[in-house]
């Protein structure tokens, strides 16, 4: 039998663990409590705190595991830093979330919105961040910060960068945000744990470095499926997207429309690794070389870039430029759509030898193509149900969906339109 003492404590500690837990509080603010950060320094790990609608001047801090929760919705219950401090800083939290705010006029270093910091995981949701410097949101060595739901407008020194942490980025909106290397979202030394999903990128700027609206370097990582890059912008590379140094990027299932840059007017990569596939490049535009897509050197010796399933359609370079160009990389090209104008080449580059096989050129004014990259590189009309107005699935005698060695382009799973219709008779 063991001693009294050590019965007593091994007593003890079961009627802890039988012990019901305190359930989890909801505060109330103003009606509880009439500051916000007094609020959340009553809340206990787990408790919620409604805030109901109203304009609460930061700045504010979340030091525990709670749920702030906006009563009136991001329109009509803002977080204020008047354009002279942060709005919100996390810092050490293993838990909790911000949901429905808007969070507008901050500014600070490293987030002017929210700054997360100090190996924090906390969540973001339905929150529209607007006109805060030095980006909207900043989360520097964190794991699992995510972002969800939002919008992202009109901030200054990116919309939201990710400095040697981990997170998520899906159905958001970054739009007319400006920085100084991806102007709606910046990747360094970190990596997105899921791939980003529709999400919006509409005229975002950057000014003096690469990728107008999304840029990855330092050995960062990311997936970009489904989502849309419209009319971003950059004076260096990489209209819509950049990634660099060392970062592995593969998009597939993507819009890439009327970015612009001084190369490669939608995708950028210099010794990264990027791999593209059933996206769609419409009228993008460069100041040379690469009108849709330009890649420099390899990440990885020996392992190219592959570019498959793809439609590109009246991207223009001026000057001595192509839709692809490459230098020092030789990637496979296949089962692509190029939809090109006169003195526009298909594919281009320097000390490339790219490996080619089933793609599809057509030179829409009529031109000739000239030497054709391979000998299965077919020539004709794709025969697109609506290219002008942005529909790029292909008629059902499309030469894209009848080719030898497969389909060919972005929508070329099934025919998107009939070529005749019957007319019913009299």
């Amino acid at each position: 039998m063991a001693p009294r003492p050590t019965r007593l404590l091994l007593l003890a500690l079961l009627v802890l663990a039988a012990a019901p837990r305190a359930e989890a509080r909801r505060l109330f603010v103003p009606r509880e409590h009439r500051r916000l950060q007094g609020a959340l320094n009553a809340a206990a790990p787990g408790d919620t705190i409604w805030v109901a609608a109203g304009v609460y001047p930061g700045p504010f801090e979340i030091r525990k595991r709670v749920v702030l929760f906006a009563d009136g919705g991001p329109d009509s219950t803002f977080l204020d830093g008047g354009d002279s401090v942060r709005v919100l800083r996390v810092e050490g939290v293993r838990g909790g979330s911000i949901i429905g705010f808007g969070i507008r006029r901050g500014k600070a270093n490293g987030g002017g919105g929210i700054q997360c910091v100090r190996d924090s995981s906390f969540e973001i949701r339905d929150c529209t961040f607007t006109k805060n410097w030095e980006s909207a949101v900043g989360v520097w060595e964190s794991a699992e910060v995510s972002l969800g739901g939002c919008r992202v407008r009109e901030n200054k020194g990116s919309g939201v960068r990710f400095t040697n942490s981990t997170g998520a980025v899906f159905s958001s909106e970054f739009v007319e945000n400006e920085g100084y290397d991806g102007g709606g979202l910046a990747l360094v030394a970190s990596r997105l744990l899921i791939p980003m999903r529709q999400t919006l990128f509409e005229r975002n700027e950057t000014k003096g470095s690469p990728g107008g609206a999304f840029n990855a370097t330092d050995s960062s990582e990311a997936a970009i499926v489904a989502c849309t890059f419209r009319e971003n912008s950059t004076d260096v590379a990489g209209g819509a997207v950049a990634v660099m140094h060392g970062s592995a990027v593969n998009v597939s299932r993507s819009i890439f429309e009327k970015n612009r840059a001084a190369s490669a007017g939608a995708l950028h990569a210099d010794e990264g690794a990027m791999n593209v596939a059933y996206s769609i490049f419409d009228r993008n535009t460069s100041a040379g070389a690469a009108a849709a897509i330009g890649i420099l050197r390899r990440k990885t010796a020996n392992v190219n870039p592959i570019l498959s399933h793809n439609t590109f359609y009246l991207n223009d370079a001026k000057g001595d430029g192509a839709t692809l160009f490459f230098v020092d990389v030789s990637p496979d090209v296949r089962q692509n759509i190029f939809v090109v104008n006169k003195d526009q080449r298909a594919v281009s580059g320097l000390k490339s030898s790219p490996r080619y096989d089933c793609n599809l050129i057509w030179d829409r004014s009529g031109g000739s193509i000239g030497a054709l990259p391979s000998a299965n590189t077919w020539v004709g009309d794709p025969l697109f149900c609506d290219a002008e107005h942005g529909n790029f699935k292909l008629r059902d005698l499309s030469p894209a969906l009848r080719a030898p060695c497969g389909p060919i382009g972005a929508l070329s799973e099934k025919a998107g339109c009939a070529t005749f219709r019957l007319q019913p008779a009299n």
